[in-house]
């Protein structure tokens, strides 16, 4: 008498788990592209949502020294990342459903699903850090995470039985999926404006060699300032042809007699800063101002602080109000005009922007001016008036976000080597050191 021994059936994942995690994939792929888009949101130097009650929280993330460095070294920001993955995380269990209907092998394309979930949750862990490193989230950014755990969920704990079959085809499958996904992807990722402004300031330094006056020799300026375009980076110099481009085309308004002034009335270039305190772009151009005061040559330019706040209780061209301390700040700053220590009152208010509150608004403001007389200021209908005048000016330019940077009137940029140039040339488009610049993108988005 004999008897056969039947081998237990290899593990195989149902259809019903292989379109689950398609549909993981396509949802995180739809909130990767919605992230994308509040990303050029916050580069627009607008709000998001994504942070619910703190508007710019996934802002402060995108721009913080890791987002920062995946797009400058990769191209893509770190939304386009996370929809390359998304759609590699639908693609390929979806080949391996309709490959498994037909009969035919899927095996590496399981394991290409397996690895791609293990990728997912490595790169989850890098974020979660560089978030907890900023002591900033988003929550659509932590429904990503959410979306991307389900997924190794599936695949990699559910799946467990299954192992990592034809590995090495496995990782071939993976790395064509993403290279298709990448090369799709990059000049939309390319064309996502980065957060330069630290980059551009960077390029200042040793700017003070040139000439140290405005009155020095033409020739020397001018050979200095071609000696400085040509030195800056390959986006550097993509970034300072796009501002001019803006520039050259920007709306010209005669200005407004100033308020109070940080420089010699009598300076060839008045630079006007329409700003937001919680604008991260505005804090940025605060820095771009004060390296400018120290590397540029004495009395080129003057500074006219004026305010935009991004709230609807004091703007009515923002419809939303969600940040009280952004119409405070603006009228503060308002109060503090011509006083002594107003420029230093200003870079602690913006020291302190994703913190502040009303409280400190006024507290920070101490040495300026009296606390009771500030109070008083800030409610007054004087500073309203002043307030609003500075809206309709703003208005008048169509902005689209702040900072708005004005020079002698016309619509500019925030960029550091682009406002040095116009500060060294006084204003001059047709410099000869601008020649070998890059073709301008006309599309670029810049503050």
């Amino acid at each position: 008498m004999s008897s056969t021994r039947t081998s237990p059936e290899p593990f195989r994942p149902s259809p019903a788990a292989l379109g689950t995690l398609t549909a993981l994939g396509v949802l995180t792929a739809l909130l990767s592209l919605l992230l994308w888009g509040e990303l050029l949101v916050a580069r627009a130097g607008g709000a998001t949502f994504c942070g619910f009650s703190d508007p710019d929280a996934c802002a402060r993330l995108w721009d913080g020294p890791f987002a920062s460095a995946i797009h400058r070294i990769t191209g893509l920001p770190v939304a386009a990342w996370g929809l390359t993955w998304s759609l590699v995380a639908a693609t390929l269990p979806l080949v391996a459903l309709v490959r498994a209907a037909e009969g035919r092998p899927h095996l590496a394309w399981l394991s290409a699903v397996r690895i791609a979930a293990a990728g997912g949750v490595v790169a989850v862990f890098a974020l979660v850090a560089a978030a907890l490193q900023a002591k900033s989230f988003c929550i659509g950014c932590l429904l990503t995470y959410a979306l991307a755990f389900g997924y190794a969920g599936i695949a990699l704990i559910g799946w467990r039985p299954l192992g990592l079959p034809q590995p090495r085809r496995a990782c071939g499958l993976l790395a064509a999926a993403l290279a298709v996904a990448f090369a799709s992807l990059l000049y939309p990722g390319l064309a996502t404006p980065s957060r330069s402004a630290a980059d551009g300031r960077e390029a200042l330094i040793g700017a003070a060699g040139m000439a140290s006056s405005a009155a020095a020799a033409r020739p020397a300026v001018d050979d200095d300032l071609s000696r400085f375009v040509a030195a800056l980076a390959p986006r550097a110099r993509q970034t300072l042809s796009d501002s001019l481009h803006v520039y050259r085309n920007g709306i010209a308004l005669p200005l407004d007699p100033p308020r109070t002034l940080l420089g010699p009335a009598s300076a060839p270039l008045r630079i006007t800063e329409f700003t937001d305190i919680r604008c991260d772009h505005c804090a940025d151009l605060q820095e771009t101002l004060s390296a400018l005061v120290r590397e540029a040559p004495a009395g080129s330019f003057s500074i006219e602080p004026r305010q935009f706040p991004l709230d609807g209780e004091c703007n009515a061209f923002i419809r939303q109000v969600s940040d009280p301390v952004r119409c405070l700040a603006a009228r503060a700053r308002i109060c503090a005009e011509g006083r002594d220590g107003a420029t230093a009152y200003a870079a602690r208010l913006f020291g302190r922007q994703a913190t502040l509150t009303a409280a400190e608004v006024l507290a920070l403001a101490e040495g300026v001016m009296p606390r009771s007389e500030l109070e008083q200021c800030v409610s007054s209908a004087e500073t309203t008036r002043k307030l609003q005048s500075d809206i309709e000016a703003a208005l008048r330019y169509d902005l689209d976000g702040t900072p708005l940077v004005l020079l002698n009137g016309r619509r500019g940029t925030s960029f550091a080597p682009f406002l040095y140039a116009m500060i060294v040339t006084g204003g001059r488009t047709d410099h000869p050191a601008f020649d070998g610049l890059p073709p301008a993108n006309p599309s670029a988005h810049l503050h």
